[in-house]
């Protein structure tokens, strides 16, 4: 407690300073290479919002300087962090319009557009991506899991075993078929996966928290107990894990104890909106 005291203490002087700052030299004085080294210093304060603010600044001062398409990009970016998905989206096609050939900003998009549930639109980008570089893992898988969730589940499988085509080690192709078994009930297989995954990542909260699901949607709950406490043993922070253990728990009859890690989900940054939609999910 004492030690997240200092830190907020040290925020609010920072953003004190910097208030101070601006008062003292006046907005229009500042230039705009200065205003990018301020976003820069709010952002390594965690300040995003006025990180945002001072990128804006930036390009209202100089609209035709040739890096605004990467203080864009910067934008879409911090803008996406805060949740303010539409206007993330507009910053990143104007940074797209100035950087078309940068795949950076591009993919930034498609990894926007999934999170938007706009599986479609990420489908596209990462196609015009794997034109250019058709070998790449990351943006194959990524769309393999886009085609998933568009339930084009044999067009993710064709992405995930091209992978093996040109690296039968890859382990980007075995997560992604777990997570293709797993939506296909093929709890058995999708368990052979994350065990090997496992095996080869121990210290992986995230694998742990993905093969639990798979033991709960299996009904061997206290496997999934057992692998969802370890997960969140080893990083008590992703809230998607509470939600995991609530139904685990709620499943257990601990109806006490599910609705505290609900809370918890909430407290660690999931709408209560959000957390009704997931818990209906594995009702």
């Amino acid at each position: 407690m004492h030690a997240k005291f200092l830190i907020m203490l040290k925020k609010i002087i920072f953003l004190a300073a910097m208030n101070l700052f601006f008062m003292a030299n006046g907005v229009k004085s500042q230039s705009y290479d200065e205003w990018v080294s301020r976003s820069f210093d709010f952002v390594d304060h965690d300040s995003l919002a006025q990180a945002e603010e001072c990128l804006k600044q930036a390009m209202r001062l100089e609209p035709a300087n040739a890096r605004n398409g990467l203080l864009f990009q910067n934008l879409g970016t911090l803008q996406r962090r805060q949740g303010k998905l539409a206007e993330a989206e507009i910053s990143y096609n104007c940074a797209i319009a100035m950087l078309p050939d940068l795949p950076k900003v591009r993919a930034n998009r498609a990894q926007l557009y999934a999170e938007m549930e706009r599986y479609a639109d990420a489908i596209d980008d990462y196609t015009a991506l794997l034109d250019d570089e058709p070998h790449n893992e990351t943006w194959l898988y990524e769309r393999a899991l886009c085609r998933l969730m568009s339930a084009d589940t044999t067009g993710a499988r064709r992405d995930l075993e091209f992978i093996d085509t040109f690296n039968p080690h890859s382990a980007k192709s075995r997560l992604g078929m777990a997570v293709v078994y797993k939506t296909m009930r093929e709890y058995a297989l999708a368990e052979e996966l994350y065990n090997a995954l496992i095996e080869a990542n121990p210290n992986s909260w995230s694998l742990l928290r993905d093969r639990a699901e798979v033991y709960y949607l299996s009904k061997r709950i206290g496997a999934a107990l057992e692998d969802i406490n370890a997960s969140i043993g080893k990083n008590p922070n992703d809230p998607m894990s509470y939600v995991l253990r609530a139904q685990i728990r709620y499943a257990r009859g601990d109806r006490e104890y599910a609705r505290r890690d609900l809370n918890t989900a909430i407290e660690k940054g999931i709408s209560p909106e959000v957390v009704s939609k997931l818990v209906e999910n594995y009702r």
